[in-house]
């Protein structure tokens, strides 16, 4: 997880990075570890849930799928799927990942008891690596799969819930959306290592001194930076292209000042007004639209 936080690219919310960035170097500081704090795995959904009967699909094996919540409509059943916590593509410590989350929409789509999904989202952001893959599922999903923003749905779980049918957010004051963007984060800890007495020198390879530059212990250089901000550029032009392509409603480009795209989250009523979602509502308002668009593309 350290690794991750210093060397990938993120879509994160800026403020979330840099509270997890502070706990971790604080960790680092005290010679712990993850698992001083976080002994077992917890992820689990954030509800009580049943576990499906004969009428699951055999075909229903991804992992966790069978825990999943899952409401009776008139169409079938609404499986809701927690997308809780930061995202990397594998999880971490106590949430999923964007392979996980990629599974159990594939296999709703192949369980004969299931119409549709609801998106249950509450989260930072995370890890690029992974979020484009997951987007791309959710958007060609046969079933419906409508998102429900508990919290807030910043950054990269905005590019998911962007790809989702429609987007209903939980409060008009409380619940927001956006923050559209990638950053990175480096650290230089060569004066820290210069104080414990050590000096720390990477050695490569002949015809290999691009390897590896964005590190913690060489100094961030005018050209690394650049090369950097340029590969976070293509990230969010592909960030902003795809949220566009499912969200038309947005007014804003990639160059409004201050706009859409700049980062900003919006609550409620504006998130709406700026097309960034669709309505407000709880839970069970999310299961019955995507219970109505199930039973609409049935008919």
């Amino acid at each position: 997880m350290l690794n991750l936080i210093f060397s990938a690219k993120w879509a994160l919310d800026a403020a979330y990075h840099d509270r997890m960035a502070a706990v971790a170097l604080r960790r680092i500081d005290r010679g712990m570890t993850p698992f001083d704090v976080i002994k077992a795995d917890d992820r689990q959904a954030p509800y009580k849930v049943e576990v499906p009967g004969n009428d699951a699909s055999p075909e229903a094996s991804a992992n966790g799928y069978s825990s999943l919540g899952r409401a009776q409509t008139k169409s079938g059943n609404v499986v809701v799927l927690p997308m809780i916590g930061a995202i990397t593509r594998y999880g971490d410590w106590c949430s999923w990942g964007a392979e996980d989350y990629a599974a159990w929409i594939m296999e709703l789509n192949a369980d004969p008891s299931v119409s549709a999904g609801v998106a249950y989202i509450n989260g930072p952001g995370g890890e690029v690596d992974g979020i484009e893959m997951l987007g791309e599922v959710i958007r060609n999903s046969e079933k419906p799969i409508v998102a429900f923003v508990a919290g807030w749905a910043a950054s990269a779980h905005y590019w998911i819930a962007s790809q989702c049918r429609e987007i209903i957010m939980e409060s008009e004051t409380t619940s927001s959306v956006g923050s559209i963007g990638v950053l990175a984060m480096h650290v230089d800890a060569s004066a820290f290592y210069e104080q414990e007495g050590l000096k720390v020198t990477i050695i490569r390879s002949e015809g290999s001194e691009n390897k590896a530059l964005f590190n913690s212990v060489e100094p961030l250089t005018d050209e690394i930076r650049a090369s950097v901000v340029a590969e976070l550029n293509i990230i969010r032009g592909t960030f902003i292209q795809k949220v566009l392509s499912n969200r038309p409603k947005i007014k804003d480009t990639a160059d409004t000042p201050g706009g859409v795209f700049s980062g900003k989250m919006y609550h409620g009523k504006l998130a709406i007004k700026e097309g960034l979602a669709d309505g407000i509502g709880y839970l069970g308002d999310a299961v019955a639209r995507a219970d109505s668009l199930a039973r609409k593309q049935a008919a």
